[in-house]
Parts: C-alpha cells; sequence; structure tokens
C-alpha cells in the first residue's frame, strides 16, 4: 500500500487553518494531518505544495454532464423565455444523445471538474432517445477518472416513463452498496411529470431511494402545481410521498409559501446554480428564507468555485457575511456529502483523500476558516488546479490527467462534431 505525503501548503482541516501543514496518506486514506516538518519525518515520499491553498476536494451537487459538449452550438430557434431554452435548445439535444456522444460528453465534463477540483459530482442525466444503460455509461466514466458520483435519469412525461423508472431504479439497486458511486430517483420537473407519473413513481421507487429533481426553477413550475390544486411544488411532491432529508432539489426560486414551511420541516437539500439562473434569467433563491444549501452548476461548466462566486456577486456584494459562504461551500457541503459516502467532505485522519491544491498561493495566510471563502471570490481563479487527488490517488497534475488515453482529445472533438450533426438533423 503506497504511503506518500504532501507538505508546504495551507490547509484547511475541518474548522482549521493549518499555515505549513502537510498531509500523509496510505492507499487511498488520509492518516495524518500535522505541520510540514511532521509529515517530512514519517513519510519518504513527499509532493511539495509550495504554499498553495489545500482543501477538501470540491462537490457539484448538480450537473448535466450530458451538455458539456454544446458549447458553440447555437440554435436559430427562439430563446425568449425558459420554456423556449429547453424546447428548442436542451431538449433538443438530449433526444439526440447516443452512446459516444453521452460517453464523450461524461469524459469532458468530468475533465472540466476535476481541473476545477471536483471530486464528487451528483449527475442529472436525460437522453430521451437512449435511456437504458445510459447510467452505466456515466458510471463507466467516473470509475476512468477514479472520482465519485451520485447518478440518475430525468425521468419525463416527454419520454418513455417506463423506461425512465427502470434506468433510476436499476441503477440505485446495482449500486447500495458501493462505496463510489450511488443511484438516486432522477425527476425533470413539476410541469413536465402528470399525476398518474407521480403516483406510479411513489408506488414503484424503492424505500430510502431519495429524488433529485429541478423546483421552482421558473414561475412555470410553481403555476402547474398550483393549477393542478396544490398548495406548491413541494406540497405536490410532499403529498406523493415523495419528500425528505435526503430528497436533491436543484434551484428552489418559485416557492410558495407553503412550500417554504414544508422546507423547514422537512429539511431537504436544496441545491442553488446562481450562474445558470442567472443565463436562464429565471431569478434567484431567496437567501433570507433559504439559509442551508449548497452549490451546483446545472451544467454551466463544471467549476463550483465558480457558483460560489456568482452567489457573491449576485447577492449582498461586499455586505456578504463570510461566515455565511464558509458554510455553503464547506460546512453544509461535508455534511450533505456524508448522507452519501460517509467518510468523505473534510480534510481529516481515517477518510478518503479526496483533496485539491490549488494553483494559489495566498499573498497573506487566512486568518479564520472563514476568510478562505474570499480568497475563493477574489484571488482564485476557476479551473485552477494545481494537483487533483481522489480516493488517494493524484488524477491531475500540472496541466496533465493521469487517467486519459492517447486518443480521448481527439474522440472528445470528433463527438462533439457529430453532436452537431445530430443536432442539425433534428431540425436546426
Amino acid at each position: 500500500m503506497k504511503r506518500w505525503g504532501i507538505t508546504g501548503g495551507v490547509i484547511l482541516a475541518g474548522d482549521k487553518v493549518i499555515p505549513d501543514g502537510g498531509i500523509g496518506i496510505e492507499g487511498e486514506r488520509i492518516v495524518r494531518v500535522a505541520s510540514s516538518s511532521g509529515i517530512k519525518k514519517e513519510f519518504e515520499e513527499t509532493v511539495d505544495a509550495g504554499g498553495r491553498l489545500i482543501l477538501p476536494g470540491i462537490v457539484n451537487f448538480h450537473h448535466h454532464l450530458y451538455s458539456s459538449l454544446a458549447p458553440g452550438i447555437g440554435t436559430e430557434s427562439p430563446m425568449r423565455n425558459f420554456r423556449e431554452i429547453l424546447e428548442n435548445l436542451w431538449w433538443r439535444l438530449d433526444r439526440v444523445l447516443d452512446e459516444e456522444t453521452i460517453y464523450y460528453s461524461a469524459l469532458n465534463g468530468i475533465l472540466q471538474g476535476v481541473k476545477s477540483g471536483v471530486t464528487t459530482i451528483f449527475d442529472h442525466h436525460a437522453s430521451m432517445g437512449y435511456v437504458k444503460g445510459s447510467l452505466s455509461i456515466i458510471e463507466e466514466v467516473l470509475k476512468k477518472a477514479g472520482i465519485k458520483g451520485v447518478l440518475c435519469f430525468e425521468t419525463s412525461d416527454r419520454g418513455n416513463v417506463e423506461e425512465h423508472i427502470a434506468e433510476n431504479i436499476e441503477f440505485f439497486e446495482k449500486h447500495r452498496d458501493d462505496r463510489y458511486i450511488k443511484g438516486v430517483f432522477g425527476l425533470h420537473a413539476n410541469f413536465t411529470l402528470s399525476e398518474k407519473t407521480l403516483d406510479r413513481i411513489s408506488k414503484e421507487r424503492p424505500e430510502k431511494m431519495p429524488i433529485h429533481i429541478h423546483c421552482g426553477e421558473d414561475r412555470i413550475d410553481l403555476e402547474y402545481a398550483l393549477e393542478k390544486g396544490y398548495r406548491g411544488i413541494l406540497h405536490r411532491l410532499h403529498s406523493h410521498g415523495l419528500l425528505d432529508e435526503r430528497s436533491i432539489l436543484a434551484h428552489c426560486i418559485h416557492l410558495s409559501e407553503g412550500d417554504f414551511r414544508i422546507l423547514e420541516d422537512v429539511k431537504p437539500i436544496v441545491v442553488s446554480n446562481p450562474h445558470s439562473n442567472l443565463n436562464n434569467r429565471v431569478g434567484l433563491i431567496n437567501r433570507d428564507r433559504i439559509k442551508d444549501f449548497v452549490l451546483g452548476t446545472d451544467g454551466f461548466g463544471s467549476s463550483v468555485v465558480l457558483s460560489l462566486k456568482a452567489l457573491y456577486l449576485s447577492g449582498k456584494g461586499k455586505d456578504e457575511d463570510p461566515s455565511e459562504l464558509y458554510n455553503i461551500f464547506f460546512k453544509r457541503s461535508a455534511q450533505i456529502l456524508k448522507k452519501f459516502f460517509p467518510d468523505t467532505g473534510e480534510i481529516k485522519e481515517g477518510n478518503l483523500a479526496d483533496i485539491v491544491v490549488f494553483d494559489y498561493i495566498p499573498a497573506s495566510i487566512p486568518e479564520t476558516p472563514e476568510s478562505i471563502a474570499y480568497h475563493l471570490i477574489f484571488g482564485l481563479i476557476p479551473e485552477s488546479s494545481y494537483i487533483t487527488i481522489s480516493n488517494g490517488r493524484i488524477i491531475y497534475r500540472e496541466g496533465e490527467f493521469t487517467f486519459l488515453d492517447g486518443n480521448d482529445m481527439i474522440n472528445i472533438r470528433k463527438a462533439g462534431e457529430k453532436l452537431k450533426s445530430l443536432l442539425s438533423r433534428d431540425g436546426g
């Protein structure tokens, strides 16, 4: 079992900053967190961080890896509102995805994430023309990269619901005891799910299988639930027995008063995706009403640090409380991650070694853990990992990925061109 260490870094270890710290790794676990000198004495092989910032591996709590080949692919169809953005871009795209484009979109998105220090991805997948086995394709890429994932398929009435349900449940059952990959039940959003579909899901979903759903991203979602006679989006889900403390609710922008009360009572996992929300002009999470949430990217790139910057700039700016930002990005993130992978989330002895050494040397040592949030917002460049470590293995170092095959980058480009062609045939 390989024993090695990292020295000479500014480390966030739990709620403590170690100015000249080191980490000892044995196999896939952290076995020592100490001063640099202490690690050098105990471990023969060490890597010098050169004063760089060392943090726990970053978690993207809501991603769409299938979107990673889309940048630059335009559409002549109108995108004047949220529904048109879905109908004329994303629903066209997920209709034409096949095995090859699913694989390489996952690989491209994971490469972007790893380069940004991401070691765990909660992915919400959709490929309406290729359902069965689609989650296993993404799993294959996650395992190739050596990072953890929580996967689901986007169940929606715009596709074959029976296939969607089966893909979710089969993947969940297969990975109940997996230490690195988990399954949850994917739902698109209230406004693409009929009463009949929700009734069926509520009957067939295995006990303790969490859901992952877009929730109140746009007002049409809330209006749909109200038209159905419910007091809100969450009230509809709760009435069907689908909500608990492990439910993953992306966005939560357009909610009713009743929904806010359910949030307080049930305490599900809320994921804000601020730069995606700003791009789609759908509004922003109400931070006065929702304090406990984590961050995702919603397929708008893979850098969660960029999400943190967007949260800051779209929020209180210079009047932000750094302790709130620290809680969102680090403490709450670790708490939620442990619900799925118990021995992760912090640089702590005994935990899996999921670590990012950012290519950023703080000009001054952070005086408190909370002040690290400001280093990320004002000092760090997104996608600037120096070394990314997952399960004790270096998967990215100084601009090089350690798990790529010779033709992977060429094949990503080919898959992107193929996707563009498929979309063109689908109608523009």
